[in-house]
């Protein structure tokens, strides 16, 4: 609902700021086009446009209205104490003993911000100033609870954070206050009020995509009532024209609703559960194991869920009319904070509205009668729609909550299980147990053949005759590629339970080791024992890898959580797991100590510099800053890349610069959006063309051939033109489902074999002297003349060069041909050429290149390869590929 208020009136400048009306058939940048936002252009531009735009301005109010006046800075000095009074409180927080930090250990609440609370759930709102997240403003709600019996948030939130938006313009605070701290009795407010102002990263070409433009003064308003399970918040806007300024019409809207949350929640709405898709909803629910939050539109309006892309949710609300010289106040949003999973989500809903529920109680039990833990519980309706999801705690118990009187269909399931049949539960009851079919289970025990020590492995199961899948509506993902489970046995030791069958077990520990592959039958409360004695049969001595580009949860488009993503990579036998977070810093090295696994790795730190306009950037290594904005990430908005990469270069780190996944069309992608011309070596885009940076992401995730025509072309460009600049192999993994971290790696020269005797400042200086190859599958070496390696150059350009190039793999892995590239271009190719017998695979190739002695510089580069696929560790293509010998 909307509220006028009479606003002062002054002349003065006009505030409005109206776009031209969008052409119906406006296509959106290719980047844009690639982001899949296109269709949004169908919701977000329309035929009218909004605020009087498309005529003339607007003439000015004869006063023009100042901003929304601030109130007091401090508010109640003893917020928590609002529960025992029975009051809604707000205030500022004034020391650490007032923090109750979110449960994602992400955005952080910080002495200064402000708090709400009352009987039953509490909100921290942030004090004005540059912001964690992508909104950057400050203003923004930090985290959103349930209170404790000491009227303190119980410390289970993961909000993460919600663009609240009119088109791409958020407030940006002059000040924020309490307006009323509920010490009459009355309801808590905190209010937000500034100037409405571009987010920084839509501002630039992602800008197409919402032409209108608001730029008036505006306010938030964060207010809880008394004994209330729900906040709401609202949006001021001051009109200071003597036109109204419409900010939705019947076929557009501009009030964005963008949610950064499902990196850490689960995405679910009442209409589908957990499956994807657009159209309106009641609520936007996100939930975890320990909390949820629902947050829907105020009154009988849906919220229109416009997109998921790579996380981001996009939703519009109903918008708003601002009148004519006044100040209209719109509710904008109620967030409701719930228990765990969409059952605490839809209760806390009900709640909220005084509205009656039914609790339905039971036991998951084992064939064999005993209690299941952390199964999920499924209801439907008769109809077949998904209505709720729970789990079953230490004791198998479980607790679902539905409407009076709906009878359901409850399903049981937990990985490894096949999922039960539909149970039919009347309206009237109030229990119902349930039973898993008849399990059996797979121990396995894996070590080094030669020493006997146990080894983290990879422990894939893969059923003969395949388990059915949940729906998609359910929420629960299964494994790829035919896999019933993949277990990452950091312990060397796993126990994984199985339907009765035959199933085939493949215990890996990379590409450097053999493998356990091997197919046992499991009967029904039976245990079938595997033991998987590898041998590491890859002589890499002075070697150890690294995977530069890893994401996990703290990156906004990826859910794996970071011990999953550390285990991942120590289980595929990679020595240097480095984190690079979409705009955020995190140390893998804390995690690799805390999982026992030091011996085993080496974890570090970086970012993955994530421009919205002109690519993506690893900065190797970036320590975390606790006291900066997020974690100590490089701001890089309002810059362009000649700036930018001289502030990398000049950070106390002395970083290197790598330019990620460089030629794959799109935004993220730098060598395109500068459009690199790689006869030239120069960026035609010259304005945003700098080689201020140490090396390439070559390979990002795909082979060489995959990227032969692209990546390596460009790279071979930049040394051809005189740059020197490493190539290096990641992963860019976001999802370990599909993408496991460590294909292709960067395997680093440093003469010993000992993770513990690592640092960050080491890596990065072999990284920076390029002595390195990338291995995706293959282990390549390379010596030339005088024993030189990968990085180094040569004084002195001979007619011709000798060098020893060696490839090794395990014995699964195929490896037939060896390319040879001088000044980028392939001089000969031939097969590799086997060496001795053993139980993995090696090759050695003396071969004799030819040199032009009339260029000053030239530069040779080794590429070897396999022609069938590395299955059943992954269907990635093996090669490897080396970084340049120069001559000069």
């Amino acid at each position: 609902m909307c509220h006028e208020v009479d606003l002062p009136q002054r002349p003065a400048r006009i505030h409005l700021l109206s776009s031209p009306r969008c052409a119906p058939a406006i296509s959106p940048p290719a980047p844009l086009a690639l982001l899949g936002l296109a269709p949004l252009l169908a919701v977000a531009c329309g035929s009218d446009g909004g605020g009087g735009g498309g005529g003339k301005k607007p003439e000015a109010c004869p006063k023009e209205g100042e901003g929304f006046t601030a109130g007091d800075p401090t508010g109640h000095a003893d917020p928590f104490g609002a529960k025992a009074a029975s009051q809604a409180r707000a205030g500022r927080i004034t020391s650490e003993a007032q923090v109750v930090q979110p449960a994602h250990g992400r955005q952080r609440v910080r002495v200064g911000d402000f708090v709400l609370a009352n009987e039953r759930i509490s909100a921290y709102v942030e004090d004005k100033g540059l912001s964690d997240g992508y909104a950057r403003f400050g203003g923004e709600l930090l985290a959103i609870d349930r209170v404790g019996d000491d009227g303190r948030p119980v410390g289970n939130s993961y909000y993460v954070e919600t663009l609240m938006a009119l088109s791409t313009s958020m407030v940006d605070p002059d000040s924020v206050s309490v307006i009323n701290d509920g010490s009459d009795g009355k309801a808590a407010i905190v209010r937000v009020a500034g100037q409405l102002k571009p987010i920084p990263f839509l501002d630039g070409s992602l800008g197409a995509l919402f032409p209108r433009r608001y730029d008036q003064m505006a306010a938030y308003e964060y207010v809880l009532e008394p004994g209330s399970d729900k906040l709401l918040i609202r949006i001021g806007m001051k009109n200071p024209t003597e036109e109204p300024i419409a900010t939705s019409t019947e076929k557009f809207s501009d009030e964005m609703h963008g949610f950064f949350q499902s990196n850490l929640n689960q995405f679910v709405t009442a209409e589908r559960g957990f499956e994807s898709g657009g159209g309106k909803v009641a609520f936007a629910g996100f939930v975890t194991d320990f909390s949820s939050f629902a947050w829907r539109v105020p009154g009988s309006t849906k919220l229109e869920i416009g997109a998921d892309i790579k996380g981001f949710v996009y939703s519009l609300g109903p918008g708003f009319v601002a009148e004519a010289c006044k100040s209209t106040w719109h509710d904008y949003a109620e967030v409701i904070p719930g228990g765990p999973d969409l059952d605490g989500a839809r209760e806390a809903v009900r709640v909220a509205d005084g509205l009656p529920s039914r609790s339905l109680t039971g036991v998951v039990k084992d064939g064999d009668g005993s209690p299941v833990e952390g199964a999920y519980v499924h209801a439907l309706d008769d109809a077949g729609a998904y209505v709720s999801r729970t789990r079953s705690d230490a004791s198998g118990k479980y607790t679902l909550h539905t409407d009076p009187g709906l009878a359901v269909k409850l399903v049981a399931q937990k990985t490894g299980y096949a999922l039960t049949k539909e149970v039919s539960v009347a309206g009237d009851a109030s229990s119902q147990d349930l039973t898993l079919a008849p399990h059996g289970t797979i121990h396995v025990t894996a070590k080094d053949k030669t020493s006997g020590k146990a080894l983290p492995v990879r422990v894939q199961i893969i059923p003969k005759v395949a388990v059915a899948g949940a729906p998609p509506a359910f929420g629960v993902e299964g494994e790829a590629n035919g896999r019933l489970l993949v277990e990452r046995a950091i312990s060397g030791e796993a126990t994984l339970r199985v339907p009765p069958g035959e199933h085939r077990v493949v215990v890996t520990r990379g590409w450097e080791w053999e493998l356990l592959d091997t197919t046992v039958n499991v009967a029904a409360g039976q245990t079938a024992e595997v033991v998987a004695d590898l041998e590491h049969s890859v002589d890499s001595t002075g070697w150890m890898c690294a995977d530069f580009h890893i994401h996990s949860w703290f990156s906004a488009d990826s859910n794996d959580p970071v011990n999953d993503k550390v285990m991942s990579a120590v289980t595929d036998g990679l020595e240097i797991p480095v984190s690079s977070e979409h705009e955020w810093v995190i140390d893998f090295q804390p995690i690799v100590e805390k999982l026992g696994l030091k011996d085993w790795a080496f974890g570090m730190p970086s970012e993955e510099l994530t421009t919205f306009t002109w690519g993506h950037f690893g900065v190797v290594p970036l320590f975390p800053k606790p006291d900066e904005v997020n974690n100590g990430a490089i701001e890089w908005t309002g810059k362009k890349p000649p700036e930018m990469f001289a502030d990398v270069q000049g950070r106390p780190e002395n970083p290197v610069l790598i330019v990620n996944h460089p030629s794959q069309g799109a935004f993220t992608s730098y060598f395109d959006q500068a459009a690199f011309d790689d006869v030239t070596a120069v960026g035609k885009q010259k304005e945003i063309w700098s080689t201020d940076f140490d090396a390439v992401e070559v390979w990002s995730g795909d082979s060489f051939e995959e990227s032969r025509s692209s990546s390596v072309r460009d790279w071979f460009g930049l040394l051809n033109a005189g740059h020197t600049m490493w190539g290096v192999g990641s992963s860019d993994t976001h999802h370990i489902r599909t993408k496991a971290p460590g294909y292709p790696r960067t395997c680093l020269y440093f003469g010993h074999d000992d993770p513990t005797k690592l640092s960050a400042n080491a890596v990065r200086d072999v990284l920076a002297k390029g002595v390195a190859t990338v291995s995706g599958g293959l282990f390549m070496t390379v010596e030339g003349p005088g024993g030189v390696k990968p990085g180094s150059t040569v004084a002195g350009i001979p007619a011709t060069a000798d060098f020893t190039v060696t490839v090794q793999t395990a014995s699964f892995v195929d490896a037939t041909e060896l390319e040879i590239f001088v000044n980028g271009v392939t001089q000969k190719t031939e097969p590799l050429a086997p060496l001795g017998a053993g139980p993995g695979k090696k090759f050695v190739n003396p071969v004799t290149v030819t040199l032009d002695p009339s260029k000053k510089r030239n530069y040779v580069v080794f590429h070897a390869k396999g022609e069938k696929d590395m299955d059943p560790l992954s269907g990635k293509m093996p090669f490897a590929a080396s970084n340049p010998v120069f001559f000069e």
